[in-house]
C-alpha cells in the first residue's frame, strides 16, 4: 500500500494547489465565475451536478443518526416548545421587507435566540499560505473551532451571486485555516481528525436552507494525506 499511498499523496498535493487558486468567496459565488472555477478541482457541493461525493450517511454513523432524528416527531419537552416558538416567530417576521441584509440577519437572530446562539458577526477567514480572504456573516464556535457558518442575503438574487456557492468556498477556506494551525491547536487538530463537520446556513430572503459539509480523509490508512469534499 505504501507506493500507492505515495502516489495518492502526490495527487492530493496537486489538488490542493489547484483549489488554493480558487477565487475569493465573494468572487467565486458569481455565476460568471464558479462554473469555470469548478472545472478544475471542484468543491463537491453539487454545482454542477456531477461535483458530488458519497452521501455523508455512508461515512459515519453520526450522520445516519442525525438523518434519522430529523425524521422523528419532536418529543414534548422544553426544547420542543422553544423550537415551536422560534418557528412561529420566523413565520411572522421574516416575510417583512427589510432595509438590508444586516437587519434581516438581526431579525433572524432574535427569532431563533431561544434555540440557537448568535455567534460571532463578520467572521474572517484567511488561511496560510493562501492569499485569498473570506468573511462570513455569522460563525458559531465550539472550543474556539467553527461548527456553523451562516451567509445572509436580503433577497434572492441580491448582488447577482449565489449564497450557497459563497458559503461552500468559505468552508473550503475554513478547513485551510484549521489545517494551518492544527499543529499547535489540539482543538483544531481533533476537529479535522473527525472530518471537520460543519453546518452551513444560508438565509436568503424569507427562506433558510442548511447544508452539512465535511472534509473527509481520502486515504484512510494515512490520516493527514489529503481531504475531499462531501455534501449530504
Amino acid at each position: 500500500m505504501d507506493p500507492l499511498n505515495e502516489r495518492f499523496e502526490e495527487f492530493i498535493i496537486l489538488v490542493r494547489q489547484l483549489q488554493n487558486d480558487l477565487p475569493a468567496p465573494s468572487d467565486f459565488a458569481q455565476p460568471s465565475v464558479w462554473p469555470e472555477a469548478q472545472k478544475g478541482a471542484p468543491i463537491l457541493c453539487l454545482r454542477p451536478s456531477d461535483a458530488r461525493g458519497l452521501p455523508l450517511t455512508t461515512l459515519h454513523h453520526v450522520f445516519r443518526r442525525f438523518q434519522y432524528e430529523m425524521s422523528r416527531p419532536l418529543a414534548m419537552t422544553a426544547e420542543t416548545v422553544a423550537v415551536q416558538i422560534a418557528a412561529s416567530e420566523l413565520c411572522s417576521r421574516m416575510g417583512e421587507a427589510f432595509e438590508d441584509e444586516r437587519s434581516r440577519g438581526k431579525a433572524f437572530d432574535e427569532c431563533v435566540s431561544g434555540v440557537l446562539e448568535k455567534g460571532e458577526t463578520d467572521y474572517e477567514l484567511k488561511p496560510y499560505p493562501s492569499g485569498h480572504y473570506g468573511k462570513i456573516d455569522r460563525c458559531i464556535q465550539e472550543a474556539h473551532v467553527p461548527i456553523a457558518l451562516r451567509e445572509d442575503k436580503l433577497e434572492f438574487g441580491q448582488g447577482g451571486s449565489d449564497a450557497c456557492m459563497k458559503i461552500a468556498r468559505c468552508y473550503h477556506l475554513l478547513v485551510g485555516v484549521l489545517t494551518s494551525c492544527s499543529a499547535k491547536d489540539i482543538n483544531a487538530s481533533n476537529f479535522l481528525t473527525h472530518g471537520a463537520p460543519c453546518f452551513l446556513i444560508c438565509l436568503i430572503g424569507i427562506q433558510c436552507c442548511s447544508l452539512i459539509l465535511a472534509s473527509v480523509d481520502l486515504i484512510l490508512p494515512r490520516a493527514d494525506v489529503g481531504r475531499m469534499w462531501w455534501v449530504l
